[in-house]
Formats: structure tokens, sequence, C-alpha cells
């Protein structure tokens, strides 16, 4: 540090901290964060540094540069980083790389602080927007009720024509009607829900205690929204959003009004949009991260249990000439079918994950003997050998696989892998075809990494 700058060491180290011009990080590895800035953390999405690593990961450019051995400045240029959702952002970057650890030094494009000012002003015009428009829809909605009470045959017209599933019961919750969306979402015709309780539509979902709370809400504060678990007539168990409503009948009694909205297509997209978070998109196989918190969850059952855990890592031989001469869709097809063959080598309570490119890691639990992890790699290696055709044309493949076991190679995840690495890479470099334990290794050789 100059001279003229050491009395400032304090001053300048919280301007690093809080500066939202840089984006400063140190990763592991791994890519597990040791530090962020605040400028890094907003980019990233949150400032929690231990949040899932997939956040982060999602980039394939950013992840490249994790998997790169070399020291020094190993990058300078324009780096894009996603949030793991929706945003991505460019930075002018330098990244450096001493030991195990990755740092990251990048200044904001102005240009793209700009287009994100662009798409902050239209989201906040587009929640306006919305806001709007619940407020014209809850306005329609309180009309529609009021003519509700006025005239049951204005009510029946209305209610027919909403899409959404309407059912109207009486005070002692008998099904008075239902309108035609009712009908279509729950199979159910009008005749048959008449003077029965909506119960009909329960499922095994929710305990009595939760309709216990719902109907103290709804006798308390006259409304009860919330999501709901029911069951349409052909069985079929579905998620739906649920406001309920009391109004006063003709006579001055209590009716309930229910409305629903149904989220199935909404869950689906929201399993759909966690299973790609944790799984490999091409043969859905567990990604690195899901791979990482099996590893640690089987280190951790093996340390109560006194037994033993196998890390497998598999590196398939001969797939890059295949998938050059043959093409991508035909190498994509190959990786799909060797996860297959990988997952019905082994068993249940065993995981099988895709780190990427032609790179996957078997995860073997409850071993009792050692000799167990090698049986389980022969398995691999003849399953791999099987014979698969294209165009009238037979291809092989081979395997070369690297075995490390819990305790004997290291006590956590990242140990582990890295060890089976070394040995694969030996493998490797021995012609392939084989399998390898991490510990018949020379010392320096398993501490390096490839």
């Amino acid at each position: 540090m100059p001279p003229a700058l050491a009395d400032w060491a304090v001053e300048l180290a919280d301007a690093r901290d809080t500066s939202q011009a840089l984006a400063i990080a140190v990763f592991d590895r791994m890519g597990g964060a040791r530090y962020l800035n605040q400028g890094m953390s907003e980019l990233l999405g949150g400032a929690a540094p231990d949040r899932p690593r997939h956040a982060y990961l999602a980039n394939p450019e950013f992840a490249r540069l994790l998997e790169c051995r070399e020291e020094g400045l190993i990058f300078k240029g324009w780096l894009t980083v996603s949030d793991g959702h929706l945003v991505t952002r460019t930075l002018q970057a330098s990244v450096y790389r001493k030991a195990d650890a990755l740092l990251v030094i990048g200044e904001f494009d102005v240009f793209e602080l700009e287009r994100l000012g662009r798409e902050l002003a239209r989201g906040n015009q587009q929640i306006q927007n919305l806001q709007r428009e619940l407020i014209r829809k809850n306005a329609h909605l309180s009309r529609a009720l009021e003519e509700l009470r006025d005239s049951e045959q204005r009510y029946r017209r209305i209610v027919d024509n909403i899409n959404d599933p309407v059912l109207v019961t009486d005070c002692h919750a008998r099904i008075l009607s239902v309108n035609p969306a009712f009908t279509r979402v729950t199979g159910y015709s009008a005749e048959e829900v008449y003077g029965n309780r909506p119960s009909l539509l329960a499922s095994s979902h929710h305990s009595p205690d939760f309709y216990a709370a719902m109907w103290q809400r709804l006798l308390s504060e006259g409304v009860w929204r919330g999501d709901i678990w029911n069951r349409r007539k052909n069985g079929e168990v579905y998620v739906q959003r649920l406001t309920i409503s009391t109004v006063r009948g003709e006579r001055g009694e209590n009716l309930y009004v229910a409305v629903y909205n149904d989220l199935t297509e909404d869950r689906r997209e929201l399993e759909r949009v966690q299973f790609l978070a944790y799984h490999d998109a091409l043969t859905g196989l567990p990604n690195r991260v899901l791979l990482f918190d099996r590893l640690s969850e089987a280190i951790r059952d093996a340390r109560r249990q006194g037994q033993r855990v196998g890390v497998l890592f598999i590196d398939l031989d001969g797939f890059k000439p295949i998938n050059d001469q043959c093409g991508h869709e035909f190498g994509d097809s190959v990786l799909q079918t060797y996860a297959q063959r990988l997952r019905g080598t082994v068993r249940e309570c065993d995981t099988v994950a895709r780190l990427g490119g032609d790179e996957f890691v078997v995860v073997l639990r409850q071993i009792e003997q050692l000799e167990q992890a090698g049986w389980v790699a022969d398995k691999v290696l003849h399953g791999l050998r099987m014979p698969f055709t294209h165009d009238e044309r037979s291809f092989a493949l081979t395997g070369s696989i690297g075995v490390a076991l819990w305790p004997e190679d290291g006590d956590e995840a990242a140990t582990l892998l890295k060890k089976a690495d070394s040995a694969m890479y030996a493998v490797k470099q021995s012609g392939g075809a084989a399998w390898l334990f991490a510990s018949t290794l020379p010392v320096a050789l398993s501490l390096d990494a490839r």
C-alpha cells in the first residue's frame, strides 16, 4: 500500500466492502463464496454468502473459471454473471487465482446500469398497472357481490360467466349452487353437489385442525383466503387459491361464497423450475449443487452409523470423437443413455450425478467393506462397454473411474471429490478403461489439482 494511504486503511476497507460501483468476491474451488462485497452481493441477488451456490454457477462462463487450474491473472475482459434466475449483468472484470481461491474484481458496465435502470422503471410501471388492475377487479367483485344481494337472477348471470369456479353454501355449509366453471374444474355437476358439504372435495392433504382454523377465521372475520388441496371427481388431487366471503341473504341469514383459482399449472411450473435448479437439464440427474448436498448427507449418516461412503468419479473414454463425428444431438442421446445405465447400476439409496460434459459422479451409501466400491466400479465399467448403434454403425465407450472413500480419503465432500477426480485422471493418463482407488496414488499426485 502506498505510504500516503497507510493512514486510511480502515476507510479504504469500508469503501471496498460497501462499494456498489465495484463488484468484489472471493470463491473457493468448488464455488463457495468466501467474501462478497455489497456490489457483488447485489449482483448475485442477495447479501447472504451462504445461499445456494446455483445462483452464480448457473452461468457456464463463470463455472469454467472455477475449473481453471492456472495461477495469477486468469481472465480479463467482459464477464457475464447471472443471479440464477432472470437477470444477467456484464462486468469489466479481472479474475485472479491463488491456491484454491478465486478473486473476482469487476466494474459495472455504465450502459448495463442504464439498461437495468430502464428495466426497473418498466417494472415499476408494470407494478402500477397491476395495482390499478387489481383495484379494478376488486371493484368489479364488490359490485358483483352487491348485485348478488339485490337480485338472484342477476347474480346467476354474472356467476355463470365467471371463468373461475364459484360455490355458494348456506349457513350450515350445505351447497346451494355452483357455476359452470366449478363443474368444468371438479367434474361434479350442480345436481351431484346440491345439498352436500364442500368436504365432498376434500383431499388428505389437510388435517381437521386446518379446517377448524379456516372456519374460526371465517366466522370471526367474515373472510378466509389461502391455498387448499382438493380432489376432483376422477380422484386427481390439485391445488387452488380459495377465497371464502360471508354475505347476507335476502332473509338476513349468512351465506358463504367461495371463489377458486386453479393453481395446478402455476405449481407445475414452479416445481419444474425448482427441479432444474438442482438437476441437470439434459439427463435429469442431480447437478453439482444437489450432489454436494447428497454427499454431505451421506457422510453425516455414515458417521452416525459407523459405515463408509464411496465416491466414484467417472469420465467417459472416447466420447468426444463420437460427439464430433455424429453431431451434438446424437452426443446428447449418448449421455442420456449412459446416465440411465449408471442409474440402473447402483442401488436406490445411491446417487448418480452429472457434473457437466461427459463427467459423472456416483455416491455409494452404507459401504461396509472397501471392496464393495470396487465391485460397483466393475459393474459400471461393464455397463459402459455395452455397445449402441447410430446410422447402422456400432459404437462402444469405456470409462476412467477414480474411487475415494470416507473416512479413509477425507472427511469432507469437497476433499472426497478432489481425491476421486485425481484418481480418475491417473487412470485417464494410463489409457483409461479401468478404475483406481485414490488411496493408491502417491501423496503428491493425490494433492495436485488437474
